[in-house]
């Protein structure tokens, strides 16, 4: 059997937790793990096996058994991290968002470009479930005609913790914008082959304080988002996200064409042509508690990580899993396994999204969609001043 690349994991939250677990369930050894203090580090570590804990960024990347890092820390530090890892030689598998804004996704997608051989993926897990891969193999064929609308609902309870993080702040990447509102333009984009050009989006933030979280500190983050997408092809889309419905996780992706309708209400295919009397069932995406209880993954986590999410995460790593095992030396890797996944590409995309509804949001006018192709100057005054006396030099010469 062949041995797997050595994982090293940037993280401490359900997330990291869940896929740790899934991890280790499927085979990888994780090696290393990261968290902002020596304490969560050390208490991660003993919980899930993990033979070295640090609270050091270049102490997991240097780390001689990670060939793999797995980065599910704030996204503050997406890029950096990102970025870094491919310049050493390591593959990534990175989470959602690329960074906290296009910049940050820009220069991921640079170190990609610069290092090709080397695995780079973002953590869209939804692209792996039955569900969306069906949705999206029906579309092609045209069972709804010409897609002409979609629209997104997904309700959940608060995303917020009992301590202030950076869930809080709409600055360092908190709100249901960045955490759902990514998954929801990667997965609508995948299925429907189209892309945004242009967004309308408006942000509200209706709770600035909780019985745990005040004083000199307030929540910024959204807990509200409903935007707008006109894609390439025509079709209209509407997002809404809701964090006000505790004990509740409910998400459909309806897609309404010419010719019918497709929806995914959390893991489930459902459609209905025109010539049907009722809706059809389509794939029925049922996770078993004891597949959930073989990978180790506790109900704390699953609780705080909604069920199509986690499939979407299993799923994915079963796939990396099924790439690495396709190559007999450790470090190399089939892309045909996980050719569906997310690429650094898209999560530039999707950042670029992300900060036209933001502008939007403040401008409350419709902002286009306008992809980052080079890195802006950094000091564009600076450039011009020397310009200028570039040219007065060769005039008076």
């Amino acid at each position: 059997m062949k041995m797997l690349p050595g994982v090293g994991v940037f993280g401490y939250g359900s997330l990291a937790r869940a896929k740790i677990s899934i991890l280790q369930a499927v085979g990888f050894k994780v090696e290393a793990v990261w968290a902002p203090t020596m304490e969560l580090a050390k208490e991660i570590a003993a919980d899930l096996n993990i033979p070295y804990f640090t609270d050091q960024v270049d102490n997991v990347l240097l780390h001689q058994n990670v060939d793999l890092v797995c980065i599910s820390n704030p996204p503050i530090m997406h890029s950096q991290v990102a970025a870094k890892a491919l310049g050493i030689g390591k593959h990534v598998l990175c989470e959602k968002p690329a960074g906290l804004n296009e910049l940050d996704a820009f220069k991921m997608v640079n170190a990609a470009r610069y290092y090709p051989t080397l695995m780079s993926i973002m953590g869209h897990g939804l692209r792996f479930l039955p569900a969306f891969t069906k949705m999206k193999a029906l579309l092609a064929e045209g069972y709804v005609g010409s897609v002409q609308l979609c629209e997104i609902r997904v309700h959940c309870g608060s995303l917020l913790r009992e301590r202030y993080n950076w869930e809080c702040d709409e600055v360092m990447g908190g709100g249901v914008l960045s955490i759902l509102g990514c998954h929801m333009i990667d997965i609508i984009t995948y299925v429907m082959n189209q892309r945004a050009v242009k967004v309308y989006g408006t942000l509200k933030t209706l709770v600035t304080k909780t019985a745990k979280i005040h004083g000199i500190r307030s929540i910024t983050s959204d807990d509200f988002c409903t935007f707008q997408m006109e894609m390439s092809d025509g079709a209209f889309v509407a997002v809404t996200l809701n964090s006000h419905l505790p004990g509740v996780f409910s998400q459909e992706v309806l897609v309404v064409g010419t010719k019918g309708r497709l929806a995914v209400r959390e893991a489930d295919l459902y459609g209905q042509t025109s010539e049907m009397s009722k809706e059809e069932i389509i794939v029925a995406d049922s996770l078993l508690i004891s597949e959930q209880q073989r990978l180790g993954v506790s109900d704390a986590i699953l609780k705080e990580l909604p069920l199509p999410y986690f499939k979407g995460v299993l799923k994915l790593i079963c796939t990396l899993k099924d790439a690495f095992e396709r190559k007999e030396d450790k470090l190399s890797w089939d892309p045909e396994p996980i050719s569906m996944a997310a690429t650094f590409e898209d999560g530039l995309y999707i950042q670029t999204v992300l900060d036209a509804i933001r502008q939007s949001s403040q401008s409350r006018l419709w902002e286009k969609v306008a992809i980052m192709t080079e890195e802006p100057d950094p000091n564009p005054y600076l450039t011009s001043a020397a310009v200028n006396r570039s040219r007065h030099s060769i005039t008076f010469t």
